[in-house]
């Protein structure tokens, strides 16, 4: 692709991550940069970049809460979405500080895992002459956060245009702030996701590797197969360690996004059905509704939608790949414990596979979360069942206030009827 020639032949698992590490850098949300070190500046930068982000949110909300226009646009709007907007804000701050400051504390321990996979890499390269495919992950990296995040940015801005009247650049100078504190904690949630697709890609290649036709193949001599296997049975308790490593590293970052991106997807679909239907927002009815003013709804709604795709992918595709690592960590697994019965001659394979089976008893690892969320394809159903049951709350709660509303209208013509 032509845009790969923007950037230089990756030849490390540096180089790899170099892109979707820089842009989690330059919101903040990291204690070391694009080149993979750590220095002062970088954790002033970091803490920085966050206090100005909020200064400029809530200063410019203050600012567009102070004009006429706006506040008689709040008060004419629904309070249930009042509510949401404001929960989401609440919920985003929190998010933001919470992400920058877990990832700063756990600088050290981030960046020891890509030191550890490039080592891992290197004995891979260097003992088995693996072919990692650094480009093929470079480009995937780059397409798919151009796309998300060009999408993310369009919907804010083009909504925060149109809601504007005579303040504009308040208007957007609020959606560029939000952007950035909604915008850090999911490039780390992609980032993660990265980690999670890395070591899956290691795990299926360490698979090939223990296959008893390749040993055979690729070392005929019997010491040297002994050695290799040793070898690759120390990367596959590696790579287990280093899904432990991120687990401490992600740990209550990936939690609260996890609930902010909940509560905003259940909101937005609230938003959308709700509005579609005529149910909440503040909307007239469609017959007071002009063309102009229908449209620019429909428009708006379009907004929202687009603004759901970054958590809804982060929501339900993350746990997708975390649970694909693990499944290939234990083939790996049970491909190692066949090592003793593929080569019966090595009686030296019998100690080292009981080793290893002792150490998996007492290991079971898995991605997760705060709180013991385990992130497998079961989760998915979880989440998506919360999605739907939430959604069907907050549709009935506004089902239930338009028709008090009715009501009190009801009573009030009532009472003009027989005043008269």
């Amino acid at each position: 692709m032509a845009v790969l020639y923007l950037f230089r032949e990756p030849e490390t698992v540096f180089d790899c991550a170099a892109f979707i590490c820089g842009v989690q850098f330059t919101m903040g949300c990291s204690g070391h940069g694009p080149h993979f070190n750590i220095r002062r500046w970088m954790r002033v930068y970091s803490l920085a970049v966050a206090i100005m982000v909020l200064t400029g949110l809530f200063s410019s909300l203050s600012a567009l809460l102070a004009v006429e226009d706006v506040k008689e646009r709040l008060m004419k709007a629904d309070s249930l979405v009042l509510g949401i907007a404001v929960l989401e804000l609440v919920m985003s701050t929190f998010v933001f500080v919470a992400t920058v400051i877990s990832l700063q504390i756990s600088a050290h321990r981030h960046l020891g895992i890509y030191l550890r996979l490039a080592a891992l890499d290197c004995r891979l390269i260097g003992d088995f002459g693996a072919n990692l495919n650094y480009r093929k992950m470079l480009r995937k990296n780059i397409v798919m956060l151009a796309v998300v995040t060009s999408i993310y940015l369009v919907a804010i801005n083009c909504a925060a245009i149109q809601v504007a009247s005579g303040d504009r650049a308040l208007f957007l100078l609020c959606a560029f702030c939000y952007a950035i504190v909604t915008g850090g904690p999911h490039f780390t949630g992609y980032v993660h996701m990265n980690l999670a697709e890395m070591l899956g890609i290691r795990f299926r290649l360490l698979q090939q590797l223990l296959s008893p036709k390749f040993l055979e193949w690729r070392f005929p001599q019997v010491q040297v197969r002994e050695l290799r296997i040793r070898q690759v049975v120390s990367m596959v308790q590696e790579l287990h360690y280093l899904v432990q490593e991120i687990n401490r590293v992600y740990a209550f970052s990936l939690w609260s996004a996890i609930a902010h991106d909940l509560a905003m997807s259940t909101s937005e679909l609230y938003i959308l059905f709700g509005q579609s239907v005529g149910i909440g927002g503040g909307a007239p009815d469609q017959q007071e509704e002009d063309g102009e003013d229908q449209m620019s709804r429909y428009r708006m709604l379009g907004y929202v939608a687009l603004c759901m795709i970054p958590p809804l992918y982060k929501l339900l595709i993350a746990p997708f790949y975390c649970d694909r690592t693990i499944s290939d960590a234990r083939k790996c697994l049970r491909l190692a414990e066949q090592m003793d019965n593929c080569f019966p001659q090595s009686t030296s394979l019998r100690p080292l596979v009981k080793s290893l089976m002792s150490w998996q008893l007492q290991a079971k690892i898995e991605f997760t979360s705060g709180l013991g969320v385990v992130l497998n394809r079961r989760v998915i159903g979880l989440f998506t069942t919360i999605l739907v049951n939430y959604l069907l709350i907050l549709i009935q709660f506004a089902m239930t206030q338009k028709m008090g509303e009715q009501i009190e209208q009801q009573k009030i013509a009532l009472q003009e009827w027989i005043g008269n």
